[in-house]
């Protein structure tokens, strides 16, 4: 269930004006095809935790980012015309090639959990009455998943157990002080470093973004380790037994157990994993209106139903607790 869906279609690409003083620009346009329920706007309203105005479900959405490629960084851009038509993407910049779209597209239905058909999850919670009202708030809702596991990782180093505000800082930081800027599209975002770029960049700018120099020095030192082939991360990403993958993220510098399991789901996609936390004990018990915290023995008998799909009923769950009302 883990396995790519394919696209169907041929990239269409061309070159045209951009409208600064002529300069042309290439671009790839290609259709995400999907199984299931999704709308890129409920995406984007849980992504933006609040911080922007809450999107209409039934209005096109659209999203742009960068993103380091094998042969150097594009900007990608996502539109949503209406709920659960296919995605539309395009990508941009002097380094937009047939590779690059591939993998944009792979970064994309990681991003988004498009890999799957998640029909039976949706018949699931559909019958459980304390989601149905997540749904309706959350139409189309999928696990959202880092779409590199490096950044991943950099991620839960720099802010698994604080604040998400505070580590959504600093990773916008880090991306200013050393992202690429798409070649051909200076008015792009900066893409997340790839551990090449990390390691390239001196220290003594990586501190400029505000991040711990401990904690960098377990970034670069994971950064360090990956160069090669095999990429230990890309190699995890072709193990289908979780225990294997977790043992194996484990032999990794800087990463924990707790980073372990947090990464296992959100950035390799284990859609069968539970792991009790005390922010999921406060989701459980205020979704299922429980008089006291629930402890792990009450979790897992209340994620037992969704077998094999626990994963996508704790990122419900945690959903539905972050809704202002539950009724």
């Amino acid at each position: 269930m883990r396995a790519d869906d394919q696209s169907g279609l041929q990239d269409h690409a061309c070159r045209r004006l951009d409208g600064f003083a002529g300069a042309t620009i290439l671009e790839i346009e290609r259709t995400i095809e999907y199984h299931g329920p999704f709308r890129l706007s409920t995406a984007l309203n849980i992504l933006s935790q609040g911080r922007t105005p809450r999107r209409h479900p039934d209005r096109p959405a659209h999203h742009h980012f960068s993103m380091e490629t094998s042969g150097g960084a594009v900007e990608v851009r996502l539109v949503h015309e209406t709920p659960d038509s296919p995605l539309q993407m395009r990508i941009l910049g002097d380094d937009a090639t047939g590779e690059a779209a591939e993998e944009a597209e792979r970064a994309v239905r990681r991003l988004f959990s498009l890999t799957v058909n998640p029909d039976d999850f949706y018949t699931l919670s559909r019958k459980d009455p304390h989601l149905r009202f997540a749904l309706a708030v959350h139409p189309g809702i999928r696990p959202l998943q880092y779409s590199d596991p490096f950044e991943g990782a950099v991620r839960a180093m720099i802010g698994l157990r604080g604040p998400s505000r505070s580590t959504q800082t600093l990773m916008y930081n880090l991306k200013e002080v050393c992202g690429i800027v798409p070649a051909g599209r200076p008015a792009a975002p900066p893409a997340f470093p790839g551990k090449l770029t990390l390691l390239s960049t001196p220290e003594r700018l990586l501190t400029i973004s505000g991040i711990p120099p401990v904690t960098l020095k377990k970034i670069r030192n994971l950064a360090a380790c990956m160069v090669g082939d095999p990429d230990p991360l890309d190699y995890i990403t072709k193990i289908a037994d979780p225990v294997r993958a977790r043992q194996r993220l484990l032999q990794l510098p800087g990463i924990d157990p707790e980073i372990a399991d947090h990464l296992l789901f959100r950035a390799f996609g284990f859609q069968d994993m539970l792991f009790p936390h005390p922010r999921l004990y406060r989701a459980v018990q205020r979704v299922y209106k429980l008089r006291e915290l629930p402890d792990e023995t009450t979790v897992r008998r209340l994620a037992q139903p969704y077998i094999p799909w626990r994963s996508w009923w704790m990122f419900l769950v945690q959903a539905a607790n972050e809704t202002k009302v539950i009724v």
